[in-house]
């Protein structure tokens, strides 16, 4: 044990380890995705799906992306669509839009990267 701390403190004062690798969590875990939904545009085929993204975390994330995955009425998969932002400060909400083209009616949350 006090060689795995003294490891930690050697890595923290190289810059090797910042402080979520400290905690044992990565930064994916301080963003919240909240409700989504698909918004059609009055021009067929030009949709997008909309909603929010929170910096839930003590730290700048530098860059969060959402991805989606989208379906038709009958629910087959007809794409994906995905959006991200760049130095998303701490407490920070986020309104993502990202491209939905095609004959969409919903979309599934399927990744959500931080770094």
């Amino acid at each position: 044990m006090n060689l795995r701390i003294t490891l930690l403190v050697a890595a923290l004062a190289c810059g090797l380890a910042s402080p979520a690798a400290w905690a044992g969590k990565s930064l994916t875990h301080a963003v919240h995705v909240g409700s989504y939904r698909v918004e059609r545009d009055v021009k067929p085929g030009r949709n997008k799906v909309v909603g929010t993204l929170s910096n839930t975390g003590h730290v700048r994330v530098h860059t969060a992306k959402v991805s989606f995955r989208l379906y038709d009425a009958k629910g087959h998969v007809v794409g994906r669509a995905s959006d991200q932002v760049h130095n998303l400060k701490p407490g920070q909400t986020w309104k993502f839009h990202a491209l939905a083209r095609g004959n969409v009616s919903r979309a599934r949350l399927v990744k959500v990267e931080a770094e």
